[in-house]
């Protein structure tokens, strides 16, 4: 009576679900006569007991080969089993023993994978994908069905052709003590879709999906791999939750559905087991759901499948098609064997779902060819397998609660920011990408309180992320510790389920951010979801009692540079190579001690990398954060962005008369100069100043101060065919070698500098002989007058102009001038051994002879900065004028001044620019995009940005250390080279 009306209440409620029809077949399947031929074909040269042992697939323990091997033989040789399950152990181990079973088998294995969260489950050194509970807070059905290819794509490589994955158990209890964070949560519908997207994924892939653990093992207590764990919902329940994703499963036409050791009372009130019971595996699942694809038996050897008969014959007369690990595989094929001749099982089950396991061995076109262990790490851990792993993590990213708008963090102005990490080390990954953003302290703890002092220190920040990486009791007594500072941002690694420990230190808090999982990525993707990396847009996939419920999620806008890899943002993988190898190149010709390059794409950074040292002497290495002088890129990046900002502020026009702001100019032959010549370097101003006659007293030496060969008196190499004269010495009245209230501008160690000092060099520029043609000369004058009418229009020294206005609100905190008042010097890197003017070698202070007696900030040089903080500013322009989620400059302004262009020559407005009329003369590849504008300078730095492929280059390198004369640097032609790279590498 109760099967009737369990059958019955099945139907009434499912029957939208029912699949009438035959199993969809992945792989060819138009290709019915074929495989019906074949299948008959192998079926008819089989014994029975081998057709019994074609249902059986044992697990192998790879670790051991040699005993593997004897087991195998034993196994497959001898006793022709259909199928192996191979536990933890390395690719090599693994592959050796598939070919090896593969090589003696008379029919194709089925080799299967236990397989959750990728290979990685099983295989070592294989991308690790997150663990579902993190994919349940997904909104995006696409991405998992994206991995669900990625991981088909790798079974593939390994050989594989089953995953026992998904699992489709709705976990509705957070202690369950063998699901948990291996479903994707407590929302049926959610886990149906996620889990039918995914399974697609396999099987589009070419590998059988085997949801599991039906009819549903999310809501127990105990784990089955130790004892019979029991469902004590009733049917209605069952069937409203449970049963849902498998009903989907089922309706998609997928292949595979594993049978979990679960006493259903509402299905079989016999106390068996559903993996052995018929009413719940062939009344249920294959009648009243229309399940016709494989039945797969969990493990036979847990503890759950105990019986006191033998559990192979039980499950299969339950309508099992596969038996899974069964305690003594020869053993338990001879039991079904002696069933069929005593009648218990018929041999037309046998031929039936034997016939089937052929079939789907047909629809797989199992290779039994010896899989090559060559590469197949590197072919596994591809770039694609990089990409959708970042992809999994940055859309798991899930923000609890957001008051006060704190997420994301953009405002970093004047603010200080720790980063403690509560059961990781202080620098990691995650601390890493915050320092990608802003200036951090790291702090962490492995299992010890803070001190009293630790703790006063980190709560007199204005801002404290907490990393959680453990929900041991230590860890939530730290927590606790600092769950009192006045502006704290928890960011949890861990099973949110765990998260209830924390429960008193979470009462109402103003942020909460749950990355769900401790991976390189979800480090990675959890500090760019705070910083505006990313949009957040997860949801929680449970209900955390106390904290918050099923679905939750505060959605977060991108309003800063992300991070990912080359791939993800269409640039071939093969960029980095390339770049590795010209920068291995100029490196070991000493075309520069190091370099730092960067490639951003459609808002998010693809390559940052560092090589090599800061110089050829002190060994530092360089970082990321190094601060190289910009030399001339300081024209685009310093003095523009002030003119640019002015400009904004509508202090000028671009035809005003610059004499009209710089008094020194009135009366001059320089009177009616416009900014736009200024600009375009069609001003007719000479290049420079010669810096070394206006700099040397004249009464110290006899003309003339530099000779072009080296002789007499003139031993100082300048430059080639350039030797200064030994006796020449800088001038008193404007420098002074020893700090005093007048001299107290630092220009080099043992030089300082005055304002007097900047209004000499100042007076030269203003007095300066023009040339007779306002055609294009490059000339650094130029910009030195600009910035001075910048100061003059805004009364605010430059420096903390573009400090306050540009550098700041976008979070550039390492791009200033006059570097060594916030770094040591250990932090930038040195350019020349000047022999001359300065007499040491130049660190810390600008290399631009110009820029650095006019004490260290000038229009045509003297800013620092690093390419991570020089991307932002890129950024900036590309999004219109907006970064951090403040405007910065106008849209039209920054329109006008990227795209703006001279008539007569490829200069902009401040930006050089490809010249697409003589491509061999322009100073960028000739692949780039007429629309492209940036700056090259002359330590060896470039910028250039692609409106039209949303594309930042950037390279930065100290190539005139220990001189100037560098010829290998000019031979390589490295900057148009690597950007030409760039070009080459866009997929679209």
């Amino acid at each position: 009576m109760l099967r009737k009306i369990t059958l019955f209440l099945l139907t009434l409620l499912l029957s939208s679900s029912i699949l009438q029809g035959k199993q969809n077949f992945i792989g060819d399947s138009n290709d019915d006569i074929a495989r019906e031929r074949w299948v008959d074909s192998v079926y008819s040269s089989m014994t029975t007991r081998q057709r019994i042992a074609q249902l059986f697939v044992p697990v192998i323990d790879p670790k051991q080969t040699q005993k593997a091997k004897e087991l195998l033989n034993t196994l497959v040789k001898n006793n022709h089993v259909g199928g192996l399950l191979f536990s933890k152990g390395s690719m090599s181990e693994h592959i050796t023993l598939i070919n090896y079973a593969q090589s003696m088998s008379s029919v194709p294995l089925l080799i299967t994978l236990d397989g959750e969260w990728g290979l990685s489950m099983r295989i070592s050194s294989t991308p690790r994908f997150p663990h579902n509970m993190g994919l349940g807070a997904i909104n995006n059905e696409t991405l998992l069905y994206e991995y669900g290819l990625e991981v088909a794509r790798e079974c593939r490589l390994a050989g594989i052709h089953v995953n026992f994955a998904p699992v489709l158990d709705v976990n509705s209890n957070p202690a369950n003590p063998v699901i948990g964070y291996r479903s994707f949560g407590e929302d049926p519908e959610k886990v149906a879709r996620l889990g039918v997207a995914y399974s697609r994924g396999l099987e589009d892939g070419g590998i059988i999906s085997v949801a599991k653990h039906f009819p549903g093992h999310g809501d127990t207590s105990t784990d089955s791999h130790k004892a019979l764990a029991t469902v004590s919902h009733d049917i209605n329940h069952l069937t409203a939750t449970d049963l849902v994703p498998f009903q989907q499963y089922i309706s998609a036409g997928l292949s595979g559905i594993m049978i979990g050791h679960l006493n259903v009372p509402a299905f079989d009130n016999s106390g068996t087991p559903a993996s052995l019971s018929k009413k719940i595996t062939t009344d249920i699942l294959r009648d009243s759901l229309g399940f016709n694809g494989l039945i797969f038996t969990d493990a036979l050897s847990m503890k759950g499948a105990t019986t006191q008969e033998n559990n192979c014959v039980k499950a299969f007369i339950a309508g099992a098609d596969i038996l899974l690990s069964s305690n003594n595989p020869v053993t338990d094929i001879t039991a079904i064997e002696r069933a069929v001749k005593n009648g218990k099982i018929s041999a037309k089950d046998i031929e039936k779902r034997c016939k089937k396991v052929l079939a789907y061995k047909y629809a797989l076109h199992i290779n039994t060819e010896a899989i090559a262990i060559d590469n197949l790490k590197e072919r596994i851990n591809s770039a694609q397998a990089d990409v959708i792993n970042r992809k999994l993590a940055a859309a798991s990213m899930t923000v609890i609660y957001n008051r006060d708008s704190l997420l994301p963090i953009n405002d970093t102005a004047g603010k200080s920011i720790a980063v403690v990490n509560i059961g990781a080390k202080a620098e990691n990954e995650f601390t890493e990408y915050c320092k990608k953003y802003s200036i951090v302290n790291a702090y962490s703890t492995l299992g010890t309180l803070f001190t009293a002092q630790q703790l006063s220190e980190i709560k007199k920040h204005d801002i404290i992320i907490i990393g959680v990486y453990s929900d041991k009791q230590w860890a939530r007594n730290v927590f606790a510790q600092l769950s009192s500072a006045k502006c704290t941002v928890p960011v949890f690694f861990i099973n949110p389920y765990k998260m209830a420990k924390f429960r008193a230190s979470l009462v109402d808090p103003a942020t909460l951010v749950i990355a769900y999982d401790d991976t390189e990525y979800t480090r990675e993707y959890a500090a760019q979801a705070l910083f505006g990396g990313i949009n957040v847009s997860g949801t929680l996939p449970v209900n955390l009692k106390h904290i918050a419920s099923m679905g939750t999620g505060v959605q977060l806008q991108k309003t800063q540079l992300g991070y990912t890899s080359p791939l993800s943002e269409k640039i071939s993988p093969v960029a980095v190579t390339r770049i590795d190898s010209i920068i291995k190149e100029g490196l070991a010709s000493k075309a520069f001690p190091g370099c730092q390059i960067l490639v951003a794409r459609n808002g998010n950074v693809v390559i940052n990398r560092s090589y090599g040292k800061t110089d050829f002497v002190s060994g530092i290495p360089v970082t990321d954060y190094t601060l190289y002088d910009l030399a001339s890129v300081s024209k685009a990046t310093g003095t523009l962005p002030g003119i640019m900002k002015a400009y904004d502020c509508g202090l000028f026009n671009l035809d005003d008369r610059v004499s009209q702001y710089i008094p020194g100019l009135v009366d001059t032959d320089k009177e009616d100069i416009t900014i736009r010549e200024l600009l375009y370097h069609e001003s007719g101003m000479p290049a420079s100043l010669n810096m070394f006659t206006l700099m040397m007293d004249s009464t110290t030496y006899e003309a003339p101060l530099i000779k072009s060969k080296r002789t007499g008196l003139y031993t100082i190499k300048i430059e080639n065919k350039a030797y200064g004269n030994s006796q020449a010495k800088l001038r008193t009245d404007i420098t002074s070698p020893t700090l005093t209230d007048e001299f107290s501008i630092k220009a080099a160690d043992g030089l300082y500098v005055s304002n007097a000092t900047f209004d000499t060099i100042m007076a030269h520029i203003y007095n300066a002989k023009l040339r007779p043609s306002k055609k294009l000369n490059y000339s650094c004058l130029n910009f030195c007058l600009l910035m001075d009418m910048e100061q003059r229009l805004t009364n605010i020294p430059h420096n903390q102009w573009v400090e306050d206005s540009i550098f700041s609100p976008i979070g550039a905190t390492h791009t200033l001038y006059r570097p060594l008042s916030r770094w040591e010097k250990r932090d930038i890197a040195p350019t020349e051994k000047d022999r001359f003017l300065r007499r040491q070698t130049v660190h810390g202070y600008v290399h631009d002879e110009t820029a650095n007696l006019s004490g260290g900030v000038q229009g045509n040089a003297g800013l620092f900065s690093n390419a991570n903080d020089l991307a932002k500013l890129c950024q900036m322009w590309l999004n219109g004028g907006e970064y951090a989620g403040k405007r910065i400059l106008s849209e039209s302004t920054v329109k006008l001044f990227t795209t703006d262009k001279s008539p007569t020559c490829r200069r902009g407005l401040g930006f050089d620019k490809p010249d697409v009329e003589n491509p061999d003369k322009s100073p960028t590849t000739e692949l780039a995009s007429p629309s492209v504008y940036g700056h090259l300078g002359f330590t060896g730095t470039v910028f250039w940005v692609d409106p039209d492929n949303d594309l930042i280059f950037i390279f930065l390198c100290n190539r005139v250390n220990p001189t100037r004369n560098n010829a290998a640097f000019n031979q390589l032609n490295i900057r148009p080279a690597l950007f030409g790279y760039i070009y080459e590498a866009l997929m679209e």
